[in-house]
């Protein structure tokens, strides 16, 4: 069974048990649900950590990591042309380009 349906049924669960204690205590139904709905979040967080965790992963594991980024690439060019001895021009980070387009503009 996937882990996020797991998670919700344990969480409705959780917020059923508690309403229908709070129904039978004699709370007005209002008061009931919310105060179901706090001791479920609180049960929850402290009960179901392994289940949340399960969740937390399978979307991880669903969201595809980019191969290669604008940040990576500039960091990449950085430290190879720092180790390297061979005379190469240092890459232009967004800020020395925003500066250069500011300067060309204010000429």
């Amino acid at each position: 069974m996937k882990a996020w349906l797991v998670y919700t049924l344990a969480r409705l669960g959780i917020f059923a048990a508690a309403l229908a204690v709070l129904l039978v205590i004699g709370l007005q139904w209002y008061w009931a649900t919310i105060g179901a709905a706090l001791v479920g979040l609180l049960v929850s967080y402290i009960a179901l950590p392994k289940l949340r965790g399960n969740v937390t992963e399978s979307l991880a594991n669903r969201r595809g990591k980019p191969e290669r980024d604008a940040d990576s690439d500039f960091e990449d060019d950085f430290v190879d042309a720092a180790d390297s001895d061979a005379p190469v021009e240092r890459p232009v980070s967004d800020a020395d380009r925003h500066a250069a387009r500011r300067e060309h503009d204010e000429d």
